[in-house]
């Protein structure tokens, strides 16, 4: 097992910054660009489908016309197949979704275009899509499996220690890896409300500390895996977390019930959250060895037949309800590298 210090589950959908001018010298070849990673964990799944882009003007040019990249609404067929063996138990038609905006950028701003689904994924099924262009006859295929179920070690106790005896104190995270799950994310959200003094406001809000992704070489699962975070990191967490505010007084908690009530009311503080990338966007983080998130075009990767890009599996998991334990609050309030945070403790 070994980590890899890249993103890889939010996937950036359009091709990066590209000023190069084409020269139309050839036959026009169609070339489908594909994104896609089922999620039988969320209720909605999504496939963006592009098409790269020829003609008489630069790219640049181009690129801020969304008809220059997006198919027309009637122009694709787009069906995901649920398969055991050689048979289909599942036909899914994805719609046709018409995203307004963009965030500015060398792409259009006009619109996006994601084709879409509600319909709950069969994690026993393997996964074939299928994209017909109903006015050329050109098919695009690609398969994948889903990631199954992460079994997530829930520990003796629902408290998470980070100080203890008047020293910091490692956490370890264990789970089994999943089958067809070979890259890992686990994050460690931290809860907290603040109560404006001036005001008598309460807001719930949240940190994310990322731990750093791991990657299985095996897609069979059950591989015993775990993720150690730190006590002292813990803390310089929060601190670079949040800013001082005296103004501001605060409760690590993820429920209260009832305005800033004393602490055998507050429920939660941590959760620690996961999301799994299934073989294929292992394979394309790996080979591309990408810097960040975007992908690159051309990929020296793809498992897109008749077309460029990657269509996998991915899964979204967690470990709900942890709390610290007295005398890691007492810590978060009255430790040296937090005490100005304002936390209030038990």
């Amino acid at each position: 097992m070994k980590q890899i210090g890249m993103g890889f589950l939010l996937l950036a959908v359009l091709l990066t910054a590209c000023e190069t001018d084409f020269e139309v010298n050839a036959l026009w070849e169609e070339t489908t660009i594909v994104y896609g990673l089922l999620d039988q964990s969320i209720d909605t799944q999504e496939v963006v489908i592009y098409k790269a882009f020829l003609g008489e003007e630069s790219a640049y040019v181009m690129a801020q016309e969304a008809d220059s990249i997006f198919y027309a609404e009637e122009e694709l067929e787009v069906f995901l197949f649920g398969l055991e063996g050689t048979d289909t138990l599942q036909s899914i038609s994805l719609d046709y979704t018409l995203v307004e905006g963009r965030e500015e950028g060398v792409f259009s701003t006009e619109y996006s275009v994601v084709y879409t689904t509600t319909e709950q994924l069969d994690a026993s099924l393997k996964y074939h899509l299928w994209i017909h262009n109903v006015k050329t006859g050109h098919v695009v295929t690609s398969n994948t499996n889903l990631v199954e179920p992460l079994d997530i070690n829930a520990g003796f106790t629902d408290e998470v220690t980070f100080y203890k005896n008047g020293e910091y104190r490692d956490y370890r995270l264990k789970w089994e890896s999943s089958k067809y799950g070979l890259i890992y994310q686990p994050t460690l959200r931290f809860y907290y409300h603040e109560k404006n003094v001036n005001t008598g406001t309460v807001v719930r809000k949240h940190i994310d500390w990322d731990y750093p992704q791991m990657y299985v070489e095996s897609n069979n699962g059950n591989e015993n895996m775990e993720a150690v975070f730190s006590g002292q990191s813990f803390y310089y967490f929060v601190l670079n977390g949040l800013e001082e505010n005296n103004s501001l007084h605060r409760i690590n908690a993820k429920e209260l019930e009832d305005g800033f009530p004393e602490s055998d009311y507050w429920t939660g503080g941590i959760d620690f959250l996961f999301v799994v990338g299934g073989e294929e966007v292992a394979q394309y983080i790996e080979i591309n060895n990408l810097p960040n998130l975007v992908f690159q075009d051309p990929p020296t990767y793809t498992n897109i037949e008749n077309g460029v890009g990657v269509f996998s599996s991915r899964l979204h998991a967690s470990q709900e309800g942890k709390t610290l334990d007295f005398l890691s609050l007492k810590e978060l309030s009255e430790g040296d590298l937090t005490e100005d945070l304002n936390f209030v403790h038990p």
